[in-house]
């Protein structure tokens, strides 16, 4: 029998950057990165997102890419700039629905918009197909 190992670009201590031009879903994000004790810093534009980075310094980012000002392609380019942040972990925050083939190297992961689940509950996914990465199974 095989069992999947979980590839998640999230490491205990990390500092998470939410940007989304939803708020609902950026500080339900925020809520579920802070309860699981990573320090969060939330931003719903592009601009706010990349003045809380070069306060932050943080180790990954989760951002939409309808942000207003710079969207989320560049944003992830900007942050990348920033000195101490070259190594951080972008996530492309997108609807299930919606594929991405990231052609400029921006993102590392994608993390798809909860839908409900079993019991009603509503589950993140982080979906490494769109970026041509693949689960390791392990004997």
């Amino acid at each position: 029998m095989t069992t999947a190992s979980l590839i998640t670009p999230f490491r205990p201590g990390d500092r998470v950057l939410v940007a989304s031009a939803d708020h609902a879903l950026a500080e339900a994000l925020g809520r579920t990165f802070g309860t699981a004790g990573f320090s969060v810093r939330i931003a719903f534009d592009g601009v706010a997102a990349l003045d809380k980075a070069r306060a932050f310094f943080p180790t990954a980012a989760v951002l939409g890419l309808d942000l207003r000002y710079l969207d989320g392609f560049q944003l992830a380019r900007a942050l990348r700039t920033i000195p101490g942040c070259a190594r951080m972990r972008v996530l492309a925050l997108l609807p299930p629905a919606i594929g991405l083939l990231d052609r400029h190297r921006c993102f590392d992961y994608v993390l798809r918009t909860p839908r409900a689940s079993h019991g009603g509950r509503p589950m993140w996914v982080v979906d490494t197909d769109c970026l041509g990465i693949r689960p390791t199974l392990v004997p």
